[in-house]
C-alpha cells in the first residue's frame, strides 16, 4: 500500500515537474515567437519605409528628370527656330546680294555704254531703287529742277511761297512779277528747288564777278549749276544763285520810270516770237541814229557780245540794268558814269540782226522783263 502511495507521489511529482518544464518551455518559446514576430514586423515596417522613401525619391527624380527634359526640349525648339530664322535671313540676304550684284552689273554695263535706261528696263520688272533715282536727280543742275506752279483762284504770292517752303524774295528772284497784288488764276510761276534767285549771265560777266556781286562762294555756283569751267559761261545762260536775294525790290519797280532810248516806233514787242521769247523790244533806227541812256547809271559793259553785236549795258542801281544792242559804234567805256539822256552809241546792224534797229532790254535781278512796264515818253 505504501509502495502504491509512493509511486503515486512520484508520479504526481513527475507530472508536476513535467508540466513545470513544459510551462517554462512554452514561456520561452512564446517570448521568442513574440520577439520573432516583432522582429518580422519591424523588418516589414522598415522595408515599407524604405520602399516609400525609394518611391518618393523616384518621384522627385522623375519630376527633376521631366523638368530637365522639358527645358532641353524648349532649348532645342528655340535653337531650331533660331537656326531656321538664320537660314531664312541668310536666304533673304543671299537673294538681296544677288539682286544687288545684278543691279551693280546693270549699272556697270550702263556706265560702259554711256547711256541710261528707264528704271523698268534696267530692273527687268523689279521695283525701282529709290536711292539710285534720288542720286540721278541730285546730279542735275538746280536750273533743271525748277518746277512750275499754276495759280489757283484765291491764291496769293504769300500762299504760293509758303506752300513750297520759299519766301517772297525767291518768287521775285525767279519770276517777272510786275504787280505783286494782282495775280490771276492760270498764271504760272517758276518754283526754285532752294531759296535763291535765277540769274541770267550778261556779256562780260564771269562766275567770279557774279559771286562777288552777290557775296557768295564761287564753288557754290559751280556745284549748284554743274559748271566744269568757271570761264566757260555763255551769254544769257541762266544760273541759280543759292541764298542770293533780289537786288531790285518791288518798291523800286514802282518808283522807277525810264525815258525812251530813241523816239521812233516799236517794230517788235516783248514776248513770244518765232518759237521763242523775244526778251526786249525793237525800235526802228536808221543806221547811225543816236541811242540815249534811259536813266543815269554806270556802264558795266561796252563791247562785242555774240548775238548782240556791239552792246552797251548800264546798271542804274543794284538789280536793275538796261541793254542796248546791234550798235554800229560805241561811245562809252566800261566803268564810265552816264547821265539820263546821254548819247551812249549809234544804231547799227551788228550781231544777229535782220536790218538796222535798236534791241532794248530791261533786266531785273539778271532777267529780262517787259520794258514797257518801265519806260514812258
Amino acid at each position: 500500500m505504501r509502495r502504491r502511495e509512493r509511486l503515486t507521489g512520484f508520479f504526481i511529482i513527475f507530472i508536476l515537474l513535467t508540466f513545470s518544464a513544459y510551462s517554462n518551455s512554452m514561456n520561452v518559446g512564446g517570448r521568442m515567437l513574440q520577439s520573432n514576430l516583432q522582429s518580422d514586423s519591424e523588418k516589414r515596417q522598415n522595408i515599407n519605409n524604405f520602399q516609400e522613401r525609394n518611391t518618393a525619391t523616384n518621384r522627385d527624380f522623375n519630376k527633376i528628370n521631366s523638368s530637365t527634359k522639358q527645358k532641353e526640349k524648349t532649348t532645342m525648339e528655340t535653337k531650331n527656330k533660331t537656326e531656321n530664322n538664320n537660314s531664312d535671313t541668310a536666304d533673304i540676304q543671299d537673294n538681296s546680294d544677288r539682286k544687288t550684284e545684278k543691279n551693280l552689273n546693270l549699272n556697270s554695263d550702263n556706265n560702259r555704254d554711256l547711256k541710261i535706261n528707264s528704271p523698268r528696263e534696267e530692273n527687268n520688272g523689279e521695283k525701282e531703287n529709290p536711292e539710285r533715282i534720288f542720286t540721278e536727280v541730285e546730279k542735275k543742275p538746280l536750273i533743271k529742277r525748277v518746277k512750275v506752279h499754276t495759280v489757283r483762284s484765291g491764291e496769293t504770292l504769300w500762299d504760293i511761297a509758303h506752300q513750297h517752303g520759299l519766301n517772297i524774295d525767291s518768287l521775285i528772284g525767279a519770276n517777272n512779277i510786275s504787280n505783286m497784288n494782282s495775280i490771276k488764276p492760270g498764271q504760272k510761276f517758276k518754283i526754285l528747288p532752294i531759296k535763291g534767285i535765277i540769274y541770267r549771265v550778261s556779256p562780260g560777266e564771269s562766275v567770279a564777278s557774279i559771286a562777288s556781286k552777290f557775296n557768295i562762294k564761287t564753288e557754290t555756283i559751280m556745284k549748284d549749276n554743274n559748271l566744269d569751267n568757271p570761264s566757260n559761261l555763255k551769254i544769257d545762260q541762266e544760273l541759280i544763285l543759292r541764298g542770293a536775294k533780289p537786288e531790285f525790290s518791288y518798291k523800286d519797280r514802282l518808283d522807277q520810270k525810264f525815258m525812251y532810248p530813241i523816239n521812233t516806233r516799236i517794230t517788235s514787242y516783248y514776248g513770244p516770237r518765232w518759237g521763242r521769247v523775244h526778251e526786249g523790244i525793237d525800235f526802228a533806227a536808221p543806221m547811225g541814229s543816236p541811242i540815249r541812256a534811259v536813266s543815269s547809271g554806270r556802264v558795266v559793259y561796252s563791247g562785242w557780245a555774240s548775238g548782240y553785236g556791239y552792246v552797251v549795258i548800264i546798271e542804274h542801281q543794284k538789280g536793275l540794268r538796261t541793254l542796248y544792242a546791234h550798235n554800229s559804234k560805241l561811245l562809252v567805256r566800261n566803268g564810265e558814269s552816264v547821265g539820263r539822256g546821254e548819247v551812249i552809241s549809234r544804231s547799227g546792224n551788228t550781231g544777229n540782226s535782220t536790218g538796222p534797229h535798236l534791241h532794248f532790254e530791261v533786266q531785273v535781278n539778271g532777267r529780262p522783263e517787259n520794258p514797257l512796264n518801265y519806260i514812258h515818253r
